[in-house]
């Protein structure tokens, strides 16, 4: 039965929180103020979900309804779990989110956390987009609590470019009798060109004839079958340029999916390389979870002789010639692709390192790694984290030897609950 409820914060995860008879009830889709119709899903002695039924009186954090993609507010499409907040309010309620990570979380003591500095996003923001084709006419995001594909005609987070390439990409899907897969994107930062890779679980008939049926609405195609390629069509990375510098990307490679904040990211990454430059002589830097070099880069600039290391063979390989290039371009740092796992590498390590950057997948630092972290004791340590809950974590773990220099949020992904933290961490006396 609806029961009426007033949201109170937000935590991580991204629920609005309130209370039901005092038993704590987090709320999908409830933001800080609102008062709420709410339907509960699970109840128990302390805890509770709800799902919202009406929105009675909006709170200060809430965009006007007809402002609010209709997709999103109907729960058809789950690609945004904060489609109803207004943009002004995302660094507010990101930063809430991560002070109440570190402080339940982490144990964080407040005087170990710095003031935190908030970089906002327009919206249309993705250069990378990861689709679903139902073999029947649907191409989009799936539904909020359904694996039903949501057709994607609109949308407020990926690019003109996709949306205009999206009616002739679904042609060419029916026309080939595609069966049900994967759609990956990237694109340039300016829209074009426009690369896809179509993944498939189980095998399909002729798969090359697939690629070449997508080039076209597609400038570059890559079938993938049970994670082998199968055929493709066309360029299957292109080159992004990001503060002044150029990468090659591929289309499965790891890069950051925001195409207005990666110079604002590459800058913050460059404060930190030159800072630990300047403070002297340097036994080498190591960037974990490289990917194609993002954050490896601005190590070279600073002159940093870099082990980069990264597991994945697509952003491996596109590290590797990131590498070379920038070694014809005469970067004072010289640079070491490492293609194995980064607990691998580190659990065999026996040089210390002055700098490391690390930028580990949602799951964060594993314990093999906070250790080598903890024994190599770096004097500057770059930590960036897409989960403020593994973050506050891995923190934890890491302020006996470390302490925080700076704290910087990211709105990589507006739209979302999620925020990408950057932190700065020295050595402690």
């Amino acid at each position: 039965m609806p029961r009426e409820l007033t949201v109170e914060r937000v935590v991580p995860g991204g629920s609005g929180l309130g209370r039901l008879d005092g038993a704590v009830t987090l709320v999908s889709g409830g933001l800080p103020g609102d008062r709420l119709l709410v339907d509960p899903q699970s109840d128990g002695p302390r805890l509770v979900r709800a799902d919202v039924v009406s929105v009675i009186e909006p709170g200060p954090h809430r965009r006007p309804e007809e402002d609010v993609c209709p997709r999103a507010r109907d729960g058809s499409c789950g690609g945004c779990d904060w489609p109803a907040l207004r943009l002004e309010s995302h660094g507010t309620l990101k930063e809430e989110i991560l002070r109440d990570a570190l402080r339940r979380i982490g144990r964080v003591p407040d005087a170990e956390v710095p003031q935190v500095r908030f970089v906002p996003s327009p919206r249309s923001y993705r250069l990378r987009s990861r689709l679903r084709w139902d073999g029947r006419g649907a191409l989009g995001f799936v539904g909020k609590a359904s694996s039903k594909v949501s057709d994607l005609v609109s949308c407020e987070v990926v690019s003109e470019t996709l949306l205009s390439r999206l009616p002739a990409v679904r042609e060419a899907l029916a026309g080939a009798r595609v069966p049900e897969c994967e759609l990956q994107t990237l694109e340039g930062r300016r829209g074009a060109p426009l690369l896809g890779e179509l993944r498939f679980e189980r095998p399909v008939p002729a798969p090359e004839r697939i690629a070449a049926a997508l080039q076209g609405p597609l400038d570059g195609v890559r079938v993938v079958v049970a994670n082998r390629l199968a055929g493709s069509r066309g360029p299957a990375a292109l080159e992004i340029e990001a503060g002044g510098a150029r990468f090659r990307v591929s289309v499965s490679s790891f890069f950051q999916a925001n195409r207005f904040l990666l110079d604002a990211f590459l800058d913050e990454a460059r404060s930190v390389a030159r800072a630990a430059a300047a403070e002297g002589t340097s036994r080498g830097a190591l960037d974990l979870y490289a990917g194609a070099g993002f954050l490896t880069r601005p190590l070279l600039e600073s002159g940093f002789d870099t082990d980069a290391v990264e597991s994945d063979p697509s952003s491996s390989a596109d590290l590797a010639s990131n590498l070379a290039s920038w070694r014809a371009e005469g970067l004072p740092g010289r640079g070491r692709a490492v293609a194995t796992d980064v607990e691998t590498h580190v659990s065999r390590m026996r040089e210390p390192f002055d700098v490391v950057f690390a930028d580990p997948p949602r799951e964060g630092l594993s314990p093999v790694v906070r250790q080598a972290l903890l024994r190599i004791r770096p004097r500057s340590l770059f930590l960036v984290s897409c989960d403020p809950a593994t973050f506050a974590r891995d923190l934890a773990a890491l302020l006996p030897r470390l302490r925080v220099r700076s704290l910087t949020l990211l709105d990589l992904f507006p739209g979302t609950h999620h925020v990408e933290t950057l932190a700065e961490l020295e050595r402690r006396p």
